[in-house]
Parts: structure tokens; sequence; C-alpha cells
């Protein structure tokens, strides 16, 4: 039998629990400010399109003294290639001419850091090629951005000694994968292929064909092909390399990889290959949006009875938000969940005001974003359909200030109509699926940043997985687009949860886990640092262990510091987070930074 005191003791106790887990929830309830958004600011206290800084000329002088380099294309400045140099150009702060034509090197002419060409619309002749070598001579390195067709460099000795190609060993050749060695992108070593048949086949979108090329010696190759047969690793077809010519590089590109953002990477790292030490701003931004989560209305019944045996409601609720918020815990990335008010404009459905206050509280209990999408299955104009999402707004007493949308499909047209909409005044911010644009991040509007997804997280291909790494290694920014409309409105079973989910659990958290010294960040945080990162102005020097650096920022800002071989020791006006062996991220507190650099790691 239980005592009276006992009974009182554990009466106690069962009161106790009930009122801490009461109180618990309760004090969530009453902190919890859903309707509140942090980011809603004016937006004419940001930095906008106006304030983007671009240099005046290729070189010249820095505000702080130092020159600054340049880069030039010769090629069609409108050709893919000619954009991914414009890019780099503009993000680096670095100078940037174009040219149709190799123009003579005449003594004392501009000399650009880097001379990118489009090798396959040039010319080339014995006096192209002295052209080039007198470029280099005076210092410029070389990038061919493309590669004439394999017939013209065998025919062109002098071609093939620019290149560093000892012989043409097969116009064409399939390989199997593609290797990427260490020290080049960040994120380390990689062999682009997979053992398992199943996953090589939607995984695999690499140039598998090209030319076969074996280099001469003093070549360094970056990425090679892996052949089918059994060659020796240093017969494999290159197709990333570079050629000393004494007091220059030349660097080479085997397939279309600077026709995509990709192009923006490997010009960091052939730029980074050319100094002992290089120094250039990053946005520092990682990114996880999840397009049209959560659907308010319950749609598209039929579908989802045949396929999940539930309701809309239920897939969102039950389903994926348990496996986006494992992924969101497990990997290095900010969340932003861009709302779908309904999805079908033309049906009777009507969006559940409950399961909007329900789901703005989730999100903000878990520091994610909640954004407004513009996506739909229906034909009803963009304009019609927000005034019915700000009606259902209106009605659930819930006037929440967006910041950032999801653009999804919209023409400019629309877009710009969006943007113009009354109720979306303190938006700031448009997040956009990837287009193979080199320009992945800038400005839709005077006072509206522009950010493009780099992967989709459904489908990251071995392509996407590079293209990661080089946006990483040049502008230290990711942004992962997960769209949950494909699930609940399926068009055959590979668009189901259960296929998708493996796909983007398998690839998404441990695919970061070699960038965790970057933020994660909402897109609208995101926002901010894009319009920092797009105003900056910086120069910097290196002269023995110490390095320099002198930017125009007014807040925190952030570089990547890439010295081979090197530590870092100390760091006066900043901070330091190690990313990989000899590469640094720097967060700069003051505008000027001074970085010890400490002895030089063992062989």
């Amino acid at each position: 039998m239980v005592s009276r005191r006992n009974f009182f003791s554990i009466a106690v106790i069962m009161f106790v629990v009930l009122f801490m887990f009461q109180f618990t929830n309760v004090a969530l309830e009453l902190w919890n400010d859903y309707g509140d958004n942090e980011n809603a600011v004016d937006l004419s206290s940001l930095a906008s399109k106006s304030s983007v800084f671009t240099p005046d000329n290729l070189s010249g002088e820095t505000p702080w003294g130092t020159t600054r380099p340049g880069v030039m294309f010769v090629g069609s400045a409108d050709s893919a290639a000619g954009q991914v140099a414009a890019s780099w150009a503009a993000y680096t702060k670095r100078g940037f001419h174009t040219s149709t034509h190799l123009a003579q090197y005449a003594p004392g002419a501009e000399v650009p850091e880097l001379m990118v060409l489009d090798g396959a619309g040039m010319n080339w002749n014995d006096s192209t090629c002295q052209t080039l070598l007198d470029w280099a001579g005076a210092g410029a390195n070389l990038v061919l951005a493309t590669l004439p067709g394999p017939s013209v460099i065998q025919e062109n000795q002098a071609l093939r000694e620019l290149l560093g190609i000892y012989e043409v060993r097969a116009q064409r050749t399939v390989v199997e994968g593609l290797h990427l060695y260490e020290g080049f992108l960040l994120g380390g070593e990689i062999i682009y292929r997979s053992t398992d048949q199943e996953k090589n086949e939607w995984r695999q979108d690499l140039e598998l064909e090209m030319p076969w090329y074996i280099l001469d010696y003093g070549t360094k190759v970056y990425m090679k092909g892996l052949p089918t047969g059994e060659e020796k690793v240093e017969n494999h077809p290159a197709v990333i390399w570079r050629r000393s010519l004494g007091g220059a590089y030349v660097f080479a590109v085997n397939g279309r990889y600077m026709e995509d953002a990709a192009g923006l990477g490997i010009l960091s790292a052939m730029a980074s290959e050319t100094n002992s030490c290089s120094v250039y701003p990053v946005i520092n931004a990682q990114n996880l949006v999840v397009a049209n989560y959560p659907g308010l209305a319950s749609e598209n019944g039929a579908a989802l009875q045949r396929y999940y045996s539930m309701s809309m409601r239920g897939l969102y609720q039950d389903v994926l938000w348990p496996d986006l918020t494992a992924i969101y815990h497990r990997g290095n990335l900010g969340l932003s969940c861009m709302m779908s008010v309904q999805f079908d404009y033309d049906d009777d459905r009507r969006p559940d005001e409950r399961r909007f206050v329900y789901y703005m509280k989730l999100l903000n209990e878990l520091g994610a974003e909640p954004g407004l999408s513009a996506g739909s299955v229906s034909d009803t104009p963009v304009t019609s359909r927000l005034a019915a999402d700000f009606e259902f707004m209106n009605f659930a007493g819930l006037e929440y200030p967006f910041t950032s949308l999801y653009g999804g499909d919209l023409t400019e047209q629309e877009l710009s109509e969006v943007l113009g909409w009354g109720d979306l005044f303190m938006m700031r911010t448009v997040a956009v699926p990837y287009d193979g644009s080199s320009q992945v991040v800038g400005y839709q509007a005077e006072q509206v940043t522009r950010q493009m997804a780099v992967t989709d997280g459904f489908q990251h291909t071995f392509m996407a997985d590079f293209r990661v790494r080089s946006l990483e290694t040049a502008l230290g920014y990711t942004s992962v687009m997960v769209d949950a409309a494909r699930p609940v409105y399926p068009s055959s079973k590979d668009d189901t949860w259960d296929v998708l989910s493996q796909r983007l659990t398998s690839n998404v958290p441990g695919g970061w886990k070699k960038f965790e010294a970057f933020d994660a960040t909402t897109v609208s945080e995101c926002d901010g640092r894009i319009r920092d990162f797009l105003a900056l102005d910086y120069a910097y020097s290196y002269e023995g262990t110490q390095v320099s650096i002198q930017h125009s920022g007014s807040g925190p800002a952030w570089f990547l510091l890439r010295v081979p071989g090197r530590t870092v020791v100390n760091v006066e006006g900043g901070s330091p987070r190690q990313v990989e062996k000899g590469v640094y991220l720097l967060e700069t507190q003051e505008r000027s930074v001074t970085v010890t650099l400490g002895a030089e790691y063992p062989d």
C-alpha cells in the first residue's frame, strides 16, 4: 500500500512534471513572434544596384595605391565563355576588356593578369602563337577557355608547344568518368564515377567524349578522364591542365566547362595557381531553399490517394516535414521555405488559415525563413494569384511582411509585375532555379537582388556537384533548390517522395560537410551579404609572412585567403576559419586587416 506521504510526493512530482511541460508549451506560444520579420527594413537603407562597384579600366591603381589586376577576353563578348569571364571579373573586382580579335602585343600596353581566349573561334597560325608568347612574356597568364579542334592542334606544332601537348592520341575517345585532383577547386579530390549502375545513369552528366591529348613534361594536370582500358595514369585524357612559360602560365580546358557557371570557380582556381598567395572577396552563404512548401489548400486529392493514400495536408505535415527538418539539422545550410498559398486557382478548394499560422510558428521555432512562392499549376495571371493570396492572408489576420520570393518559371515581365505589387513593398530578394547563366547573384531590380540556385536537391548530378565546388571556390556560395510541388503533383512514380527523398537525403546532408567553414543563411540574410559583396572594393599585398588587406566595406566582409603550404598564425582586424589545407575564410571587422603566416606545412 502507498502511504499518504509517498502518495503526496508522487502527486507533487507529477504536478511539477505536468507544469514544466505545460509551461514550456505556453512559453513557446507566448514568445513565438512568428508575425514579425526582422529582415523587413526600409529598402532605401540598403545597398542597391547603383551601388555595385565596377572598375573603370582594365588596370590602374586601387584607392590604396596598389595595381588593380585585369582580365582580357578574346572572342565574342556574348558567348557563354565571354559572359563567364565578364562575371568573374566583376565578382573579383578586376578590370575587364573584351576584343573580338587578338591584338598584337606592343611594349608599354596594359598587360592583364589573365587573358581568356575562346580558342575554338580563333585563327591559329604561327603569328597567333607568337603574339600569345609575347603577351605571356610580358606577364599575362593565358587561359584557353575553349580549344580548337584536334585536327587544328595536330597540324600546328607551335600551338602544341604553346599548350604543352606532346601527342594527339585520338581525335575522339569516350571515358568512364572524370578524376578531379585535390588542391584546385575547394572540396578536395573526387572521382566522378559511380559503381552503382542505376545511380550512375542519372548522376553522370559530365562530358565523357573528348579529344585525347598526351601532355608533355612540365605540365600540371588538375582533372583527367578515366578511360576504360588499362592506360597508365600519366596517359589518361587531360581535361584541365597548365603549362609553364617561365614567368607566366598557359591553362587549357578540354571541354565546355568554361561555358557554365562552374567556369567562375575554374578561373578563381587558375588565378590562385599563378600566385603563392591570393585573396579575393566571397559572399559566405549556404542556403537550402524549399520552394512551394507548404501548400495550404487541399488539392490534387485523387492523385495523392493513388500514390500515397493521404491528403496534401498529411503528406506535407507527416512525411515531408520530418525529412526536410532532418536534412536541415544534418547539413550546413540555412533553411528558407517559400510558401504556396494555392497551386490551383481555378478549383473551388480554398487555403486553410489555421495551417498558415501553424507553419509560420514551426518555421519561426526552427529559425527558418518563410518566403512567398509564385508557383502555380493553373493559368491564372500572376497578379490575380497575388490578389487571392493576400486576400486570404488578410482573412487569416496575419499580414506578414514577406521579404523573399521564389520566382519559379515566371518571365521577366511577370517578375516585374510581381515586384511592383503594393503588398510586396518589403520584397528584397528573388530566388530562382539555375538557368545556365554565370550571373548567379546580382540584381533583379534597383532594390531587389537575384540569387540563383546552384543545384537541384532532387537531381544533384556530377556536373551539379562540380558546379557546387566551383562556386564555393569562387564565391563561398551555394543554394540548393528543392521543389516541394513535385511530390504533391507527381507525373509518375519517379516523382513520388519515396524516390525523391532517397536522392535528397543521400546527397544534401553529407555533400556540404566539406564547406562547414561557410555560414548557413536564409535567403534574406544572404541578400544582405550579396549587396555588400557587390558594392565592395578591395586590395591586398603580400610580402614575406605578412598579408595586408584593405577594403571599402562598412560592415563585416569575407575573403578567401589561399596560401598553399602555409598556415595562418594571427589576424589583426578580423578572424580566420580554416576551410581546408592552405585555404582560410577571413571575416574582417575592420577595413584594414593584417594576416601573419606561419611556417610551411611539412611535405
